[in-house]
């Protein structure tokens, strides 16, 4: 892989974890890392949560959250298609010994309004897809995973990385209900209507027992520069071979 040069000296440090996504060369973009390095900043201060959230400051979770870089991504990248099996939805009988309960959820990424009476500074990207195993809160897996999708996010979107440095703390994460629709890299923001189904995830209590093996986040398109769908690629072989099972079946 390989990565273009950056004006920022501390842009270096991505190279330290591989990382090969191309930034603007004539801007002062909203890196990964400094997406991430905003989200650890806020959880250690127990500061952001948007608007009208109570500022009281809460004891940090003892579950680490997914790391911002390339190896975290693709381990989560991983968990969502072992644990989905790539569908949206769990197959099979709730009364099977073999049924997985999960949630799934379309992910966005937008660079939020400065104060209440202010504009959002980008319409809502799609971003991805995140999926909660077990009797794990969605809102849960999305605390764990924020730093990791609004790193991505920035990769992904030239029309978030650009805006700068200072727009990195307006990040914002939201999401809608499972679907089949995903992004490619020439797709628009959403529009006003569509916009107004978007959610922001909420605050809640991280439970000691959580595991980031029952969570999982994918992209919907690789970022420039970086190319991955090993574990995607077996699923897809899995059920591919079991489709023609069931066709040679029918012959």
């Amino acid at each position: 892989m390989t990565m273009r040069a950056a004006p920022l000296l501390w842009f270096a440090l991505l190279a330290s974890h591989a990382v090969a996504f191309t930034i603007p060369q004539n801007s002062q973009p909203i890196t990964a890392l400094y997406a991430a390095k905003k989200q650890n900043k806020k959880r250690a201060s127990g500061g952001g949560g948007g608007f009208g959230v109570s500022k009281n400051k809460s004891s940090p979770p003892s579950v680490t959250p997914a790391s911002a870089d390339i190896q975290s991504l693709e381990k989560q990248w991983d968990n969502f298609a072992s644990i989905t099996d790539l569908e949206i939805f769990p197959a099979g009988d709730p009364e099977d010994e073999d049924y997985r309960h999960f949630i799934v959820a379309d992910v966005f990424v937008r660079i939020g309004p400065e104060d209440e009476d202010s504009t959002p500074g980008t319409g809502w990207f799609r971003t991805g897809k995140l999926v909660a195993a077990d009797d794990i809160d969605i809102n849960i897996a999305f605390a764990l995973q924020r730093g990791l999708i609004l790193w991505t996010a920035a990769a992904m979107w030239p029309q978030i990385s650009s805006k700068g440095q200072a727009a990195a703390k307006l990040m914002q994460v939201g999401f809608m209900p499972p679907s089949m629709n995903m992004a490619d890299e020439s797709e628009p923001p959403l529009d006003e209507e569509e916009s107004e189904d978007v959610q922001i995830p909420q605050r809640v209590a991280i439970k000691d027992d959580v595991s980031l093996k029952n969570i999982g986040f994918r992209p919907d398109f690789n970022p420039p520069g970086f190319t991955y769908k090993r574990r995607e690629r077996s699923a897809m072989k899995t059920k591919k071979s079991g489709l023609d099972e069931i066709m040679e079946v029918e012959d």
